[in-house]
């Protein structure tokens, strides 16, 4: 990361951070974290709504269109446009989805939050 910020301008350096941070946070973790977290946490608790959240349509969605790679820049770059299914039937089409920075922002923010507290907590 030391060197990435070095290289601010580079779109490249962007381009694979932003893929790293999305996998990170919406692919790994809720396979690694997320999902036992909502399992074994008080009905209720903090912790386990946002392990809902985080495991639920429509940060599920992008989920799936990061794994799958059904996923795209906006043209002034301010968002990202997916192509998810709303459901879990494989024969629906994808349907176009699209999330602005500021929520992508806070989707990530509460990813890092949640896992940092449930591993610094092990």
């Amino acid at each position: 990361m030391d060197q990435a910020h070095t290289a601010r301008n580079n779109p490249f350096i962007t381009r694979a951070q932003v893929l790293s941070q999305n996998y990170i946070c919406f692919v790994y973790l809720p396979e690694a974290c997320f999902r036992v977290l909502s399992k074994v946490c008080p009905s209720g608790s903090a912790t386990k709504k946002c392990a809902q959240f985080l495991s639920n349509n429509p940060v599920r969605a992008f989920r799936n269109a990061l794994a799958h790679s059904n996923w795209t820049y906006r043209a002034d770059f301010g968002a990202i446009i997916y192509w998810a299914r709303k459901g879990s039937d494989p024969s629906e089409a994808l349907q176009q989805f699209e999330v602005e920075q500021n929520d992508l922002s806070f989707w990530q923010a509460v990813s890092r939050c949640v896992a940092y507290a449930a591993y610094s907590n092990l």
